[in-house]
């Protein structure tokens, strides 16, 4: 037996119904894989560490919550089922209460993350079809790793002549995470390999103190109490024991 939705189901038995399958490919093949990964995602959820983890979404407004989705995910943000609630189904209460007994109904371990703030809802492109969210690898990695305390730790690199900066992430010793930040006019830019953000230079405080507090908001993220400063030769950085940055970041 393998575990479908109801849409799924459908498809499966009258595939001539409709016109796009919206990514599905309900071949013996593909029905066989499903009923795998469901079985492994039950066995890893009754585990006292479980590699798996549910991301609850609301969409609408700060004032107005119209509906919520929970999302079941492996680490590697493969979403295994989900379950969507609207103010049609019942009260917002009811659907936090249901979300609840989903989750312990799998394992009573399973971490739940919930998204700080209401999101827009989105569509695909191609099905029109809503997307889910799910939380990033690497994000869900820390947030699944019982020994991601004594196993992780930040670097974190200054440069001494421009007014740029570099950080890394690492867990068990692997790269899990870099991005920078560097003055590029009257902007901070901050990348990483997934996204960019611009933030205005204020006038007030200085920017060496701006630069501090937002890679700290940027840092406190991932939860490490472990740090490593370096300046001076990148491939053989001089460690420092505190953060400061360089004047250039005020002269350039």
């Amino acid at each position: 037996m393998a575990v479908l939705c109801v849409k799924e189901h459908d498809i499966h038995h009258r595939p001539g119904a409709y016109p796009s399958f919206n990514h599905l490919d309900l071949s013996p093949e593909e029905l066989g894989k499903k009923k795998i990964s469901w079985e492994n995602f039950v066995c890893e959820s009754k585990k006292e560490n479980p590699s798996v983890l549910a991301t609850i979404t609301c969409y609408g407004t700060v004032e107005f919550v119209h509906a919520m989705k929970i999302v079941f995910q492996w680490v590697d943000g493969k979403i295994e089922f989900e379950r969507e609630y609207h103010l049609l189904d019942g009260p917002m209460d009811m659907w936090i209460d249901s979300a609840i007994d989903e989750v312990t109904w799998l394992g009573k371990n399973i971490k739940l993350v919930l998204i700080n703030e209401p999101m827009p809802i989105e569509y695909c492109p191609c099905c029109s079809k809503s997307y889910s969210r799910t939380l990033d690898e690497n994000i869900a990695l820390k947030t699944t790793s019982p020994d991601w305390k004594e196993k992780s730790i930040c670097t974190i690199y200054i440069n001494p002549e421009r007014p740029s900066l570099a950080y890394t992430i690492f867990y068990k010793k692997k790269v899990i995470y870099q991005a920078s930040i560097h003055k590029c006019g009257a902007y901070l830019r901050f990348m990483d390999d997934k996204m960019e953000e611009r933030f205005n230079i204020l006038k007030r405080p200085s920017i060496r103190t701006q630069v501090t507090k937002l890679l700290q908001e940027k840092i406190d993220v991932w939860d490490i109490s472990k740090k490593l400063i370096g300046t001076g030769n990148p491939d053989e950085p001089n460690l420092i024991n505190e953060f400061t940055l360089p004047i250039v970041w005020e002269k350039c």
